[in-house]
């Protein structure tokens, strides 16, 4: 298929073609497929049935695939299906596309000026394809010929005087394809005309404003010469922005460090003034040391609570509790019940004084062993399933003498409560498994830790054995992509139950990792003592997830460099990697953030290319390790850019990548704390 056949078919897919021919190479056409818009779809798909399609996907291939006698064919409307046959038309168009060898974008701002009778300087902005290589100068009407050129400026010399040039400038790729050019005409300076070699003048007023422990401002004034063109910034003699602005912010720099500021001038025919410096030193980071509270100890035992008090320091007005290392409430009081603990097991519990912006003590630690039961009789004995069916489940069990009643959950889900010794549980799902825990409830409101049985609802027959392996994958990854969609617990369950079901393999392995990236977002991580809903309650602070609800993107993070301890909506977590300062930049976890807002995320060994796909916004973002270009491809929006970063690196086996980049482009602002040494991202 040639270039001008290939635009053609694929004009319908003009999102997916946005992909496609970024210079970043060809993107996976899952991704590709899951962004694209349905009426996108029905342009070239309305209409034709499965045998038009599978005829359609074959000549594209340049096969001749005859449907076998018997097939159903239907037509396909909006939906799943045609995203079935998008998708492998897709990797049609990927490998095509690899070979139509599309060259780099043109240069942008092509100027020429004469500086001398036998010079003209050329100067450009480079396209910020990722697969450009260099640029060739080519004369037009005269036997002119650069090539391998990488900067953005190129003086040709060895011209004649006064005589007018016309130059193109091609851009060229790592392929070698070369683009069709920018042409630019150019006069040489006629002999008895001077050429202009002095330098503008210097900049005034240059100073440093707003220096804090990793940036600072300089301003300046720019001279009044008529052909100045700009002012060059350099820190510590390294060249770091033309502006024709009058300030620039320096960022990502580190504490108590002396830095140098120059600031140069050039005129349009590219003389460049000696410069005015200034030294520049950041500050340093300040320690603020909380007081810790005064008076702790554990005031009351029994078997399933403990109760602390405190005496709070001056100055503080609210305390962080944690249980065995793990943030339960802050509390503005001086004592606090731990409920729903377990009989005769041991507790670390840890008072943190905390201030208003958020810095929080080491803390005040005290253990505690809460009473045992004389014996199990606090639980329910013979719990086993008597019988089932491919939607119910009905238990029975024998309740001790000391139980009221019982609770029953299912997945940790609250389903009902009863005093009778058997329970049915409805409105379950075929072929899934279950986890059933039945907690006992004495006379005076306490509970135990309960009693769990797994069983599996009847099936009819939908993932059997006898279905073939390749089938059955087929059906795991429409329930995970179903899942995915969704984020509905009951569609998350299925999902799991069915790649559960998989043999081991590459393939299980993949979709375990995506099932796992989605698995927060759709089913909480909360529990539940009472109600119809899962909660979890402690002092006031309430975080609730309804039954099959699912739990919004994350809104606000806490970390803090080099603790793998944090907090996401409040409530503590731990990460796998602590967060780290890599040459002035804070890089965090590649997945703890990026999943928490909305991106799905595929890393590709052999490249080390990360690829971050956010499908509520058609927002993908392309990073490599040790690549400092960052690409973003606003797929809605038709637009695509890049930009220099830190460069994402791989730390005891975690890649790391620079926090702020990935939270701005996603909406979310990030703070720093000087005091704390808090790092606060919000939406």
């Amino acid at each position: 298929m040639n270039k001008k056949r290939l635009r053609q078919w694929m004009a319908p897919f003009a999102t997916a073609t946005l992909i496609l021919n970024t210079g970043y190479g060809i993107l996976a056409p899952d991704a590709v497929a899951s962004t694209l818009p349905t009426e996108r779809h029905n342009s070239n798909l309305t209409g034709l049935n499965t045998a038009q399609l599978h005829t359609k996907l074959a000549t594209a291939q340049g096969r001749n695939v005859p449907v076998t006698s018997g097939t159903k064919v239907t037509t396909l409307t909006k939906g799943y299906g045609q995203n079935t046959y998008l998708n492998q038309m897709l990797k049609v168009m990927s490998s095509q596309m690899v070979t139509a060898n599309i060259a780099p974008a043109e240069v942008s701002n092509l100027t020429a000026v004469p500086t001398e009778t036998t010079k003209v300087n050329l100067s450009w902005i480079n396209p910020s394809d990722l697969n450009f290589d260099h640029v060739k100068v080519v004369g037009v009407t005269n036997d002119v010929y650069v090539d391998n050129i990488r900067s953005n400026s190129y003086m040709l010399s060895g011209l004649q005087p006064n005589t007018t040039y016309t130059f193109r400038v091609k851009t060229v790729n790592k392929s070698g394809d070369e683009s069709q050019g920018t042409t630019i005409q150019a006069k040489t300076a006629s002999i008895d005309v001077p050429v202009d070699k002095t330098p503008p003048g210097e900049v005034s007023g240059l100073t440093a404003t707003n220096v804090g422990y990793n940036a600072f401002t300089v301003n300046y004034i720019l001279p009044k010469d008529a052909d100045l063109s700009q002012a060059i910034i350099y820190l510590n003699g390294k060249e770091v922005q033309r502006t024709t602005g009058t300030s620039y912010t320096f960022s990502g720099l580190i504490a108590s460090t002396n830095y140098t500021v120059l600031v140069k001038t050039i005129d349009k025919s590219g003389n460049i003034s000696g410069g005015i410096s200034i030294p520049v030193t950041t500050s340093a980071l300040s320690v603020d040391t909380v007081p810790e509270v005064t008076g702790a100890s554990v005031t009351s035992v029994n078997n399933y609570s403990v109760t602390v008090s405190w005496t709070r320091p001056s100055g503080i007005s609210t305390v962080s509790l944690y249980k065995d290392g793990q943030l339960v409430t802050d509390s503005s009081g001086t004592s606090y019940t731990f409920n729903n603990l377990s009989s005769g097991q041991a507790y670390s519990f840890t008072i943190r004084s905390k201030r208003s912006t958020g810095a929080l003590s080491s803390g005040v630690r005290l253990t505690a062993t809460t009473d045992s039961t004389s014996s199990n009789s606090s639980e329910v004995s013979n719990l086993e399933v008597d019988s089932k069916s491919d939607t119910w489940i009905k238990i029975t069990y024998d309740m001790p003498s000391k139980a009221d009643k019982v609770k029953i959950y299912v997945d940790g889900d609250y389903e009902g409560t009863t005093s009778s010794e058997s329970y049915k549980i409805t409105d379950l799902r075929e072929g899934r498994w279950y986890e059933i825990k039945v907690v006992t409830v004495n006379s005076n409101g306490r509970e135990s830790s309960g009693v769990k049985i797994s069983e599996r609802t009847d099936s009819d027959g939908y993932y059997s054995s006898s279905s073939s392996s390749s089938s059955n994958y087929e059906k795991a990854r429409d329930l995970m992509r179903i899942a995915e969609n969704s984020l509905n617990a009951s569609d998350w369950r299925s999902a799991r139950d069915a790649i559960s079901d998989l043999p081991s393999g590459t393939r299980k392995s993949d979709l375990l990792d995506r099932l796992e990236a989605i698995r927060n977002r759709a089913i909480g991580t909360s529990s539940s003592s009472s109600g119809t809903s899962s909660t979890t309650t402690t002092s006031g602070t309430t975080s609730s997830y309804p039954n099959n609800a699912v739990s919004s993107y994350s809104t606000s993070f806490t970390l803090t460099p080099g603790a793998k301890s944090a907090y996401v909506d409040g409530r503590a977590t731990t990460m796998a990697q602590a967060p780290r300062i890599i040459n002035g930049a804070t890089m965090v976890p590649l997945r703890f953030i990026s999943e928490r807002i909305g991106y799905e995320v595929n890393y590709e060994k052999a490249t080390k290319k990360i690829i971050l796909t956010r499908p509520t916004d058609g927002k993908q973002v392309v990073l490599q390790v040790k690549n400092s270009t960052l690409a973003v491809y606003e797929l809605n929006n038709s637009r695509s850019y890049s930009t220099n970063i830190t460069a994402p690196v791989i730390v005891n086996g975690y890649t790391l990548v620079p926090l702020r980049v990935i939270s701005e482009l996603s909406g979310y602002q990030v703070n720093y704390n000087t005091a704390s040494k808090q790092i606060t991202i919000t939406k």
